[in-house]
């Protein structure tokens, strides 16, 4: 049978605190028990995800499941990509979420769980979504290009993040990143940064965080960026100022019912190229994962991945 017609799903085995891979099984025959043709393979390292994905995709394959959590999905999102240009533009990605924060998947409002995602599959519903490309910089000095779906955070969030991922996730994804924040604003101190949109600068100063949204959410359902959308041409800049500590934690819940907005000191902003610099170290997250620090230039491209789950 052509490949083109079947899926191939990456799995992240470690995913979730190591549920995954003993779930996984339950999964496959659920799925194939529904008639869908599915191959698959476990990753076993970080970065696999996105070499497996580019061999797939120039191997004929043009369904691809993402299985994990949101870093799972950043790095297959990645292997659709080579040297600037998608591998296929006809591939597919339906994201089955299992993961710790599970951020992405409540942007499009899909639930939890394999009962959930085999209704995206049967329904079929798919559209063009942008996707963001981001240039950063690694701890040598070199610098590096990834693609993101969902939301990067510069500032408290790369921080936050690098500390959770170096903790167990046993307490689960809205608890473990709850715990993570609160540690991170007790250590963190607000940076000096500035930051341009579409050639433009918007602020330039001491600030918290800059996220720049193509999602809604992160940090296990923080709604970040209320108003973003997937397929608008458009990122959503949220730009948190010279907060303290006390008036972060004070606002925690705001941040989690998406009212943070109207908060003195947040900023909202709207374009297709954000660059953010700054003298002092900071350093990004991008999907939950940390892979760098800045000085940050993100690029949208306009409705260019085709995505199930709408």
């Amino acid at each position: 049978m052509h490949k083109s017609s079947r899926w191939f799903a990456i799995v992240n085995p470690h995913s979730a605190n190591g549920k995954t891979r003993k779930r996984w099984p339950h999964y496959l025959k659920r799925l194939r028990d529904e008639g869908y043709l599915i191959d698959y393979t476990y990753t076993t390292g970080p970065g696999e995800g996105t070499r497996i994905t580019r061999n797939l995709l120039n191997d004929g394959y043009t369904h691809i499941i993402s299985v994990g959590g949101d870093g799972t999905m950043n790095e297959v999102v990645n292997g659709f990509f080579s040297d600037n240009l998608l591998i296929n533009p006809q591939a597919e990605l339906a994201v089955f979420s299992h993961g710790t924060g599970c951020d992405f998947i409540r942007t499009l409002q899909i639930p939890k769980g394999i009962e959930g995602f085999i209704q995206i599959l049967k329904r079929g519903n798919k559209r063009q979504v942008d996707v963001g490309e981001v240039l950063f910089y690694d701890n040598y000095g070199k610098q590096l290009q990834r693609y993101f779906l969902n939301v990067a955070d510069v500032g408290l969030g790369g921080e936050t993040v690098a500390r959770v991922n170096q903790q167990s996730k046993l307490l689960g994804g809205k608890l473990s990143f709850l715990i993570g924040s609160v540690i991170s604003i007790f250590k963190y101190r607000n940076k000096m940064m500035s930051c341009e949109i579409d050639g433009k600068v918007i602020c330039s100063g001491r600030l918290n965080s800059i996220m720049v949204a193509n999602g809604r959410y992160i940090g296990g359902g923080m709604m970040i960026a209320p108003h973003a959308e997937l397929d608008d041409a458009l990122f959503d800049v949220v730009v948190l100022g010279d907060f303290s500590t006390w008036t972060i934690l004070r606002n925690i819940p705001k941040i989690y019912r998406g009212t943070h907005l109207k908060i003195p000191g947040v900023g909202v902003y709207r374009g297709q190229s954000v660059v953010v610099s700054s003298d002092q170290r900071i350093l990004l997250d991008l999907d939950g994962e940390q892979p760098g620090h800045g000085p940050i230039q993100f690029r949208l491209m306009p409705s260019i991945l085709c995505l199930w789950g709408y």
